[in-house]
């Protein structure tokens, strides 16, 4: 494949570099060995990247599958261009959790009880909270060890039982877009602005390591923000940085958010 010149590398962040060359990786083997490749759940960030890089070769096809339509993290296939799209390439499973005491279950529980089994957060798809308490989309090697050794979640006794992707419970976020006036793009301003927060306040979140930017923490308060940005505050929601109108008179930045609840 085309070498990764530092043309293609000014499109990513310095900490993108890493995920890059795992993504020209996988690409090289699909075009070598002509079969599919299969990556863990990725990210939307992630997506992206791999599909900018994918997209730079006319040899190699991709599909992407998180196990429903709307799914934020997804499996990506890529592999020579007579592949076709079959649903079995992605190795997906899908479990629902339910509480004995018939309790909804919050997302930071689960994530955190199944990286307790010593799971990495890249074979954990979507978490799906509910009122009978969660589904959760998973690569399906690890179905069954999940099931076995998975009891509890946070204070609650859960039962796991394996679902098809049809009885997902899936409930789509709220969004809200405004426009605001920030001094700066840095991510403490914007927190600030679209949470309604005080500065001190957003600083505090990010150097708890409450916050995310395209789904990796940051805890630097000066950390610049660019458009199509998402960040996440623990306990706050997410917001996205749709676009930067125009410059005010007085200097401030006037920029369009997206709030999710």
């Amino acid at each position: 494949m085309k070498p990764l010149d530092s043309t293609i590398m000014a499109h990513f962040r310095q900490e993108e570099r890493p995920f890059v060359e795992r993504c020209s990786d996988w690409i090289e083997r699909s075009m070598t060995r002509y079969q599919p490749i299969v990556t863990p759940f990725l990210d939307p960030r992630e997506q992206h990247i791999l599909e900018t890089l994918i997209r730079r070769q006319i040899e190699v096809v991709f599909f992407k599958n998180g196990g429903f339509p709307t799914a934020e993290r997804s499996r990506v296939v890529l592999g020579p261009d007579y592949l076709n799209e079959e649903p079995e390439l992605f190795q997906l499973s899908f479990l629902r959790m339910e509480t004995t005491s018939g309790k909804m279950l919050e997302h930071p529980d689960v994530l955190g009880s199944l990286l307790g089994l010593g799971l990495k957060r890249e074979k954990i798809g979507d978490i799906l909270p509910h009122d009978q308490g969660c589904d959760v989309v998973i690569v399906g090697e690890l179905s069954e060890f999940i099931r076995m050794h998975l009891t509890q979640v946070g204070k609650e006794h859960v039962t796991l039982r394996e679902i098809s992707h049809e009885d997902l419970l899936i409930f789509q976020p709220v969004m809200t877009l405004r426009t605001v006036t920030v001094v700066s793009l840095r991510v403490d301003a914007l927190i600030s602005e679209g949470f309604r927060l005080s500065r001190t306040k957003a600083t505090a979140l990010i150097k708890s390591g409450k916050c995310k930017v395209n789904w990796k923490v940051v805890e630097q308060p000066s950390f610049t923000i660019q458009e199509g940005d998402m960040i996440s505050i623990r306990g706050y929601g997410r917001l996205q940085l749709k676009t930067l109108d125009r410059i005010t008179k007085k200097g401030r930045k006037m920029v369009e958010i997206a709030s999710y609840r």
